[in-house]
């Protein structure tokens, strides 16, 4: 496996005029932290630099619970810089040491903070509170956003800050569709369940389960803080036809999206469908359990992406990196 350390990032507005006025403050209460340099973050390292920024109070704009607070706004649009705080862990692994972080951030001036991975902003009690709480709900609810588009589909945006894919489904009424997401995702979150595509999901008995299928994160760059390289999961219509559940998955190794890519560079042109689905069919494949293919996404960073979808997903993962 490989030796990538995940992490996740937090926007804090403050008083500061260099990250090292954020590294003292933090060692001032026995945090360690160092400036943010070029080498991979090390695992438990916090790392600071920071960020000019005349629109600050338009990116804190929004939280979990809607809009913050205008005379918190006010607060933040006072501030031209915020502290860029990247933490080499999970979220889950260790809130209660988020949350002494955060208390640090705050009483050395930070007004208020925003999880990058989603867009969440935050006033700092309610925060605090989520993350000391030890309640699986309340800690995804700290870093995770639930978002409705413009044709009524709902989706959340963060859940990698957890090294899991974020959902979407579509249904009639949107509070019922933000309930089953919120009960999909703690769900991943708490019982770290091993899925894969043609599994089922129903949020309490006497609901119709539905299937899933895992795809590629086509909202968002992967130059983008939202962008989650563990894709998301599809939930489908009641009617609609997915792939067939497998107890053992034909795992291509190095990855389907890397031999692709390796490929299509190498031809100095797009792969027609043909070519793609000649190479997912000459590469050969390891029959992984579940649980042991989501150890091998969270060594290397990222999910591949479906064998028996590779035209249409390459699609969207070849449009993404260009």
């Amino acid at each position: 496996m490989g030796d990538r350390v995940p992490s996740f990032f937090m926007l804090v507005p403050g008083p500061w005029r260099e990250p090292t006025d954020v590294t003292r403050a933090l060692a001032e209460r026995g945090i360690a932290a160092k400036v943010t340099e070029a080498s991979p973050i090390a695992s438990g390292e916090i790392r600071v630099d920071l960020v000019e920024d005349g629109k600050l109070a338009e990116a804190l704009s929004w939280g979990r619970f809607g809009p913050l607070p205008d005379v918190l706004l006010a607060r933040v649009a006072a501030c031209t810089r915020a502290a860029l705080v990247e933490c080499g862990y999970r979220l889950d692994e260790a809130p209660g040491k988020v949350a002494a972080l955060g208390r640090t951030l705050r009483d050395g001036g930070g007004v208020a903070l925003r999880m990058e991975a989603s867009g969440a902003a935050s006033s700092w009690e309610p925060w605090l509170e989520q993350l000391e709480s030890n309640d699986p709900f309340r800690i995804y609810a700290s870093a995770v956003l639930i978002v409705q588009d413009d044709d009524g589909l709902v989706f959340t945006c963060g859940m990698h800050q957890f090294d899991l894919p974020d959902a979407q489904i579509t249904m009639v009424e949107p509070q019922y569709a933000i309930e089953w997401l919120d009960a999909f995702c703690v769900f991943q979150l708490q019982e770290q369940a091993a899925l894969a595509s043609g599994h089922t999901f129903c949020p309490h008995p006497g609901v119709p389960r539905r299937s899933f299928v895992r795809w590629p994160d086509h909202r968002h760059h992967p130059d983008d803080g939202r962008h989650n390289p563990f894709g998301v999961w599809r939930f489908l219509g009641p009617d609609e036809a997915g792939l067939e559940a497998r107890a053992l998955l034909p795992t291509i190794v190095p990855s389907l999206a890397a031999l692709l890519m390796s490929t299509e560079s190498k031809a100095g042109r797009p792969l027609t469908r043909a070519e793609v689905e000649s190479l997912v069919s000459r590469s050969p494949a390891i029959a992984l359990e579940p649980r042991a293919v989501r150890e091998l996404e969270r060594s290397r960073g990222y999910a591949d992406i479906e064998p028996e979808l590779a035209w249409d997903q390459w699609q969207i993962v070849r449009r993404s990196l260009a």
